[in-house]
């Protein structure tokens, strides 16, 4: 992971930016509904920008090459005409490092990801190392992910447990195993009048790896457009001490019914990971 700043920072993004093709604003005017995206097609970029005065925040992009592999993923700060994270992913058989010393490991029947293994502070040398299971239900939904240090595969540390809805990710809990204190839960509500194809990875636990939420495959997604996201964070006793609440509203969809833009107000969520304030979408098609 590096951060690129100056001229040499501008160059890198102008130049990644002209390798995407922007699907969600090119075919059509105004904000690019009732534009074709395709016909099976995925997130590619997430661009947020200031929701009252339409100024560019920044933005999370990948690139994704003809064989549906990820190449790239850099978060630009507008702002500061910066990169604030980029990550190179490497493939080796089912493996792919994300940096030097962390790395997914995916499924060769089903192509989810099934462990991460990563380092308690990726900028210290020696960090502690952990592995996270990914574990699905019949469906292919991601339903728990449990936490080990890579010295003690045997103990749990930490488990998050998801539940669904109707085909939607409504609960999370985060729990610590040596203490069954709640670090963190979210509830999700969602439109069940929009029901928009392969749209957003809601993961409301995820902080630090965040940015690869949208561009690995992590099983289903939710079923319908997420309306509201609350998350509640815990001191011990099970006391809450802060929230992040966030209302998602204004869909604009495609005609073939992809999500081109919608508000996301309220407070920023580290999970998606973006600004609040206008969201607009960009997709890779096969």
């Amino acid at each position: 992971m590096k951060k690129l700043t100056g001229i040499a920072g501008i160059v890198t993004i102008l130049f990644l930016s002209g390798c995407q093709k922007e699907y969600s604003t090119e075919n059509g005017g105004g904000d690019g509904a009732g534009v074709l995206i395709g016909a099976d097609c995925r997130i590619s970029k997430i661009a947020f920008s200031d929701s009252t005065t339409g100024v560019s925040i920044g933005s999370l992009g990948a690139t994704i090459d003809g064989s549906d592999a990820v190449t790239d993923i850099t978060k630009f700060d507008s702002l500061t005409l910066t990169i604030d994270f980029n990550s190179v992913p490497q493939y080796f058989s089912d493996t792919v490092y994300v940096d030097p010393d962390q790395y997914y490991v995916f499924d060769a029947t089903t192509k989810r990801i099934k462990l991460l293994h990563g380092l308690i502070d990726p900028t210290l040398p020696g960090s502690p190392e952990f592995d996270v299971a990914y574990n699905y239900d019949a469906a292919g939904f991601l339903i728990s992910k449990s936490y080990t240090y890579s010295s003690l595969p045997a103990i749990p540390y930490q488990t998050v447990t998801y539940t669904y809805t109707g085909g939607n990710l409504t609960h999370m809990t985060m729990i610590d195993e040596f203490t069954t204190g709640i670090i963190k839960d979210a509830d999700l509500t969602y439109y069940t009048n929009i029901s928009p194809k392969n749209y957003l990875y809601l993961f409301p636990d995820e902080d630090t790896y965040a940015p690869y939420n949208q561009f690995f495959n992590f099983g289903r997604k939710s079923t319908n457009a997420v309306k509201n996201l609350k998350v509640r964070f815990y001191d011990p006793g099970n006391v809450v001490v802060d929230s992040a609440v966030s209302a998602f509203s204004s869909y604009i969809m495609s005609r073939d019914n992809y999500v081109v833009s919608t508000y996301m107000l309220g407070d920023d969520q580290s999970s998606i990971p973006a600004v609040e304030g206008k969201l607009k979408f960009s997709y890779k098609c096969k």
